[in-house]
């Protein structure tokens, strides 16, 4: 795929979006293209509702140093514009998710190493970080929320259990 993108690209056959985003003292320029020309893939009917195949080039400039990380991706649509947007929302999410864990739950520090260790607390974080987020007092801040679950049984049962939503907490 990746030499096939190459020559479409070189030859001027695909659009190119490209954006430029500043921020934190980096520059990130993204090069997304798409293509809904698969006929060459040779696996593609193994794929329900294969229309395209797409590429996105990021390039991140911070001080003198640069990194450029190409991804690939099999696609359901042919919209380029909707394609680029897809791929950076997941990416926010999965930013998002990874900073909160690492700063509410401490996932970074853990030193936890030794069997199934890692993934079943990794999944315990998960499970309660999408309790804490989707139940209680939406005035409350996620931070406000986990303490009160740590130290309100009755806070705690009523998250797990799903009585949160029948009830003024």
């Amino acid at each position: 795929m990746t030499q096939w993108l190459d020559y479409e690209t070189a030859r001027g056959a695909l659009l190119i979006e490209e954006t430029i985003d500043r921020a934190h003292g980096r520059l990130e320029i993204r090069r997304v293209v798409l293509s809904e020309r698969i006929e060459w893939l040779e696996d593609r009917a193994e794929w329900a509702g294969l229309k395209a195949v797409g590429r996105v080039e990021s390039t991140r400039l911070i001080g003198d140093h640069s990194s450029t990380e190409t991804r690939e991706f099999l696609c359901s649509f042919t919209d380029l514009p909707r394609f680029a947007a897809a791929v950076r929302q997941h990416w926010s999410i999965e930013n998002q998710q990874h900073w909160i864990l690492d700063v509410q739950f401490g996932e970074d520090a853990c030193r936890t190493r030794r069997d199934h260790s890692p993934q079943n607390l990794a999944l315990l974080r998960r499970m309660a970080l999408n309790l804490l987020q989707h139940n209680g007092p939406p005035k409350d801040s996620l931070r406000q929320r986990k303490l009160r679950a740590a130290l309100n049984d009755n806070y705690r049962m009523e998250l797990l259990l799903g009585e949160h939503n029948r009830k003024t907490i």
